[in-house]
């Protein structure tokens, strides 16, 4: 999807949240920057959190650059394909 830096990343999430907690591992294993919101404690990040899933505030929610596109709750195996398509180099796991 991009050519030349891979797409900022911002992940909306809370402290408590198993998926979360999922996606920010992984993100560090990778060495992938990222910024985390966390809405329990940002009313206007969770309101925009709201925004994006009809109402609900899903965690995470990932977004890649300036709303180029996002992924909610995804599998490991969905935010590696998300962080390719925003223009990272992700090896493929093994089975």
């Amino acid at each position: 999807m991009t050519r030349g830096s891979p797409l900022p990343i911002r992940m909306y999430a809370r402290p408590d949240c198993e998926d979360s907690a999922l996606a920010r591992d992984r993100l560090r294993e990778l060495g992938i920057p990222f910024v985390e919101i966390n809405i329990d404690e940002d009313e206007e990040a969770a309101r925009y959190v709201e925004r994006l899933n009809r109402g609900f505030r899903s965690t995470p929610t990932i977004v890649f650059g300036d709303e180029a596109f996002y992924i909610v709750e995804p599998t490991v195996e969905q935010l590696d394909e998300a962080l390719r398509r925003a223009g990272y180099e992700i090896p493929v796991r093994s089975p």
